[in-house]
């Protein structure tokens, strides 16, 4: 009874094993990474400096990876070397890198945040060109996972780090259910082509998909059906302090432009910028 018990689980799970492992695989490691960003800003008292011990070792983490992804002849390795890499990659420049701190030697590496609303443009040109590079054969597969992962955390992190602002409340649980249902589906046809293949390399890039429709699965199930927490507590005050740099980058220009006026390098109708004529005195002169 057992021994059957047993034949019939792994002649449903051995055929998905790898790629319920590689999916799995990254779950993990999602935990490990939010588990050690903790001491950057989301715990009670930051730990002072965290990010100059964090972000080498991230980057060296990383680089290694991707050195194996590239040169790495085993075609299965190198796509479980390229999916590993776009997890440790997101962390290095999706999240440490732009993330403002309050205190410490250095408080912010890069101003560029590439999770703002305005960067599904670069998103959408890097699905072209990773379509193309796939279909051409142009760059190895294992190079092409990186950037299918990579892309594809870009892609919802987008939209988790701007729906709070930008989706009416009232309609956060129907898109969160229809997210949740419509990845949970695609989520169960990965399993079945994976269980057809009989090409390790397919069942490995699989799980790497797997990863991705089921994490969208996740959130849209919980977290995407009302605002974020996290987003209202630690962006309104990153609005804040953009806010506060904008304000002096325009005193510094103003000082700069009365410089310039003061010591002759330029005219002050030079520095000033042509305003548009009103609609109203517009039309006033295309009557007369």
């Amino acid at each position: 009874m057992l021994r059957a018990i047993g034949n019939f689980f792994g002649f449903i799970f051995r055929p998905i094993g790898r790629t319920l492992l590689v999916a799995l695989a990254g779950q993990l490691f999602f935990l490990v990474s939010v588990l050690s960003m903790i001491p950057l800003r989301m715990a009670e008292n930051p730990v002072v400096n965290y990010n100059l011990f964090y972000m080498p070792i991230l980057a060296l983490i990383f680089f290694t990876l991707f050195y194996r992804t590239c040169v790495e002849q085993d075609e299965s390795r190198g796509v479980i070397y390229g999916y590993f890499s776009a997890l440790f990659a997101w962390p290095l420049i999706g999240e440490v890198a732009s993330m403002p701190l309050d205190e410490g030697i250095v408080k912010q590496f890069s101003s560029i945040n590439i999770k703002l609303l305005g960067g599904y443009f670069y998103v959408a040109a890097g699905w072209i060109m990773l379509k193309i590079m796939w279909r051409t054969k142009a760059v190895k597969n294992s190079v092409n996972t990186f950037f299918l992962v990579f892309l594809g955390i870009w892609t919802f992190e987008l939209y988790m780090d701007n729906y709070s602002s930008k989706v009416p409340i009232d309609m956060m649980p129907t898109i969160g259910n229809w997210v949740a249902t419509v990845f949970g589906i695609v989520s169960i046809v990965i399993l079945v082509i994976a269980w057809r293949t009989p090409s390790v390399v397919k069942k490995t890039v699989l799980g790497c998909l797997l990863y991705l429709t089921f994490s969208l699965f996740i959130m849209g199930s919980s977290q995407w059906k009302t605002p974020s927490k996290f987003y209202v507590k630690y962006e309104a005050a990153h609005i804040d302090h953009e806010i506060q740099e904008l304000q002096e980058e325009k005193e510094y220009l103003d000082y700069l432009r009365n410089y310039m006026i003061k010591e002759g390098l330029a005219k002050e109708e030079e520095l000033v910028r042509k305003k548009h004529e009103e609609p109203e005195k517009e039309a006033e002169i295309k009557n007369e």
